[in-house]
């Protein structure tokens, strides 16, 4: 409902979310009445959003925010609603009369994939003749994936950020997949990743009564302190669009605190915009870099154990950015999981990192 998502808003200006960068309130899908009204334009809900789209809109930019909203390329939602097949020009110039920021493009019930593609590029162009600037997301490649290897260097022509996984769940099994499929994958997915373009690992279709329905889930169940921990730190190493899908009303400090660590969120946001990788899988541990400006790099030390206690992994600072990350000397600032400053190191000094089963160690290097 429009209440919620003004509750959402308030406590993003309220509690320091929209301070450390979280700008955008994002409507999932079954915002829309069944149908469309007599001109043929998508309406919302007329119970659930008295005031209308542009009210909301209004009220979110009145907070210093910006307000996301949700379509599909087919002709109904992946929940049945009214999509935007042949009404992309139309839906594109609602969505702008609106105040929108942000479109979440599904494709469901698109037919072929020639379609599907289709549709895609033509809401791309139809939300740039709009002369707003509105954030484009979209989840071309997932729906390609099970046939056909994406064209990555077309999507991102297209679009700002673009899903590449199935939806993220509540749970430590959810977050190993993804990261798993990153890695396999990262040789033709992290190259195309930079300043206009991302990656995004994964997107949810909602969780029940939370009105931000993408990526992290960071404050709600089903994740331990550890886990949550990485999922923070691994969304930074790669590059991925922050969007949290919790209840900013019921979310503890703990939590919080982690989703609002700027030394992380710096390392996300950082403006060189490459996207991170793995580096090698030794023993039930992982170790990922990410290349950021001023010839620094950001290191995760995974610990994908999930019984026993801390353990210690050591390697040789040869490893980061060919060799050359350290070369001839190198300070080292673990970040997560407490800030702590290790101090200069050489470039064939070792490190030696203790991390918790589950836990991840993210350092600044």
């Amino acid at each position: 409902s429009e209440r919620l998502f003004m509750e959402m808003a308030d406590a993003m200006a309220a509690d320091g979310w929209r301070d450390v960068g979280y700008e955008y309130v994002c409507i999932d899908d079954c915002w829309m009445a069944p149908t469309r009204d007599a001109c043929g334009r998508l309406q919302p809900d007329p119970t659930r959003f008295p005031g209308g789209i542009r009210k909301l809109a209004d009220y979110v930019h009145s907070k210093g925010l910006k307000l996301g909203i949700y379509s599909d390329v087919g002709n109904r939602t992946c929940a049945g609603f009214p999509g935007s097949y042949n009404h992309y020009e139309l839906d594109a110039q609602t969505f702008a009369s609106w105040g929108v920021d942000l479109l979440k493009f599904d494709g469901c019930n698109s037919g072929t994939l020639e379609l599907l593609a289709e549709g895609y590029r033509n809401m791309s162009l139809a939300l740039n003749r709009t002369g707003r600037s509105i954030v484009y997301s979209c989840e071309w490649p997932f729906y390609l994936r099970p046939t056909q290897q994406p064209n990555y260097t077309e999507i991102k022509q297209y679009c700002n950020h673009w899903r590449n996984f199935f939806d993220i769940s509540d749970s430590w099994s959810s977050i190993k997949s993804i990261l798993d499929w990153t890695a396999i994958h990262q040789d033709s997915i992290v190259k195309i990743a930079g300043p206009g373009g991302w990656n995004d690992p994964d997107m949810a279709s909602g969780v029940t009564g939370v009105p931000i329905s993408l990526q992290l889930v960071i404050g709600n169940f089903g994740l331990s302190w550890e886990q949550a921990v990485t999922q923070m730190a691994m969304w930074a190493i790669m590059a991925a669009p922050l969007f949290m899908s919790n209840d900013l009303r019921d979310i503890s400090a703990e939590a919080k605190g982690l989703l609002q660590n700027k030394e992380v969120i710096a390392i996300n946001q950082d403006p060189l915009g490459k996207q991170g990788y793995r580096i090698t899988k030794d023993d039930n541990f992982e170790l990922w870099e990410r290349p950021l400006s001023g010839r620094a790099h950001a290191v995760a030390v995974l610990n994908r154990q999930e019984i026993g206690g801390p353990r210690n992994f050591t390697f040789s600072l040869t490893f980061l950015g060919n060799g050359l990350a350290c070369n001839p000397m190198c300070s080292v600032q673990q970040v997560l999981p407490a800030s702590r400053d290790w101090g200069l190191h050489n470039w064939v000094s070792s490190l030696s990192v203790e991390v918790n089963p589950t836990g991840t160690a993210l350092l600044k290097v």
